[in-house]
């Protein structure tokens, strides 16, 4: 105990099972963000069937990928709804779900209890509904938005 800095914490238990899980969710989300936007990069992904697919789509990514940590499938699954609601979205489910899961790591460290993050997750939340319903411009809302 000596030999370490002042203000040092010791991570066990619960912590220690939490900053797994955080682990296993960036690990996804490293392999899908280089594949997001209008440059991104092909992924090779071979499954265990040994089929071979080149795709930048997330979502195929995900579904071929054999994950088994439970909460990296967490996110897969959240990926998958968004697929069958929406038909869009995987590729930002997991970057966005892998990157706050990111910046919890740095606050489980300084001490915070993961049930404290979630709650200032949810209120931040809150906060951004609030001002997006502020941004909206009069009139737009009869706008036809999928024949501009």
């Amino acid at each position: 105990q000596s030999m370490l800095k002042d203000g040092h914490k010791h991570i066990t238990g619960l912590e220690e099972a939490v900053l797994r899980n955080i682990e296993a969710c960036k690990a996804l989300g490293t392999c899908t963000r280089s594949s997001l936007g209008p440059h991104g990069r092909n992924k090779m992904v071979i499954n265990h069937l040994d089929k071979l697919f080149v795709t930048s789509d997330a979502a195929t990514i995900v579904t071929e990928m054999e994950i088994v940590h439970p909460a990296a499938k967490m996110i897969v699954y959240a990926a998958e709804t968004m697929e069958r609601e929406l038909g869009d979205g995987t590729n930002f489910v997991v970057s966005l779900a892998s990157e706050l899961l990111a910046n919890s790591e740095a606050l489980i460290h300084d001490g915070l209890h993961p049930v404290e993050i979630a709650a200032g997750y949810e209120k931040a939340c809150a906060r951004a509904l609030e001002i997006l319903d502020e941004l909206v411009l009069p009139g737009s809302e009869s706008l036809d938005h999928f024949n501009i």
